[in-house]
């Protein structure tokens, strides 16, 4: 898959890590040339530096043959541009964008944009999540807050450890979707144990997650 992201610091770093360690093609624009420089001599993929709403800066990382486009700048209108100027002028089939401000999400999806992500909420909500839960090491907002994906570090102490999953009573909002044991991806089935030391991939539709988290790991995730 060829991906073209737009703009970001952290987030735009974080990201060409996750993509190019699936062996997708990534490519950057962004308007910082030293942070260009910094993520030139961290990744070996193509970086240029420029304006990310200038259509022969998009042109130059041959923007038509992307498969997608995400758009991470700190300006919502740029980030509309980009995305517009993507799907309208470049026929690209999918993109998407963070939304600083979180009124503009749905004007963002009336007008076409696949996914607009509001990051102010996404920030808060990682923030409120994480001050009570040191072992939820990511947690990721989709759908406007709707759908929750988190990761769980599993502990010695915790009520699972040595449990089969479908001895676990967990709400009908949460799934565990995959278990990360020794660098190695597992798809869990009923008969499946957790173990001290898994990452657990958890998916929820519920608003309160940290109220998932708590049926797994009871109270001592509080204390962590």
């Amino acid at each position: 898959m060829k991906v073209l992201i737009v703009g970001g610091r952290g987030k735009a770093d974080f990201l060409m890590n996750s993509l190019l360690d699936k062996k997708n093609s990534v490519t950057l624009i962004h308007d910082d040339e030293e942070y260009c420089r910094q993520l030139a001599r961290k990744y070996d993929t193509t970086i240029i530096c420029g304006d990310g709403t200038k259509r022969y800066i998009l042109e130059e990382a041959e923007i038509e043959n992307q498969d997608i486009v995400i758009a991470l700048t700190p300006k919502d209108c740029a980030n509309f541009v980009i995305c517009q100027l993507a799907k309208k002028v470049y026929g690209i089939k999918r993109a998407f964008a963070t939304v600083n401000n979180p009124k503009n999400v749905d004007v963002f999806k009336k007008l076409g944009i696949d996914s607009a992500i509001s990051a102010t909420y996404v920030v808060s909500n990682m923030i409120e999540q994480l001050a009570t839960i040191n072992d939820l090491s990511h947690l990721t907002v989709m759908e406007s807050g709707h759908i929750h994906l988190m990761e769980l570090l599993v502990k010695e102490q915790d009520p699972i450890v040595n449990q089969q999953i479908k001895d676990i009573d967990i709400s009908e909002e949460m799934i565990i979707s995959c278990i990360i044991r020794n660098n190695q991806a597992l798809i869990p089935k009923g008969d499946t144990f957790i173990l001290s030391g898994d990452k657990l991939i958890i998916l929820s539709t519920g608003t309160q997650p940290q109220s998932f988290i708590g049926q797994l790991v009871g109270d001592s995730y509080e204390t962590r």
